[in-house]
């Protein structure tokens, strides 16, 4: 079923964004770094879909960026000395 909220992506689609998992964008929503919703289903009890906010996943891939980058300058600082 579509996203009725134009440019929010779901669960999955954020997930290939980030280069994660599904499970791993739910954690994110769970502890406050992605911001999301619960969207049900209509006709579909009981099943339904996160969607999640394209700037709260910019600003996380903004952050995880920068903390690989920070990772690669550590290494590359070791290696040379």
């Amino acid at each position: 079923m579509p996203v009725r909220r134009p440019g929010w992506l779901t669960a999955q689609q954020t997930a290939i964004i980030l280069n994660t998992t599904s499970a791993e964008v739910c954690r994110l929503i769970s502890i406050g770094r992605l911001a999301g919703k619960k969207h049900k289903q209509l006709g579909r009890p009981g099943n339904a879909q996160w969607i999640i906010n394209p700037t709260s996943i910019k600003k996380e891939a903004r952050r995880a960026a920068k903390i690989a980058a920070a990772a690669r300058r550590k290494r590359a600082a070791k290696k040379l000395g």
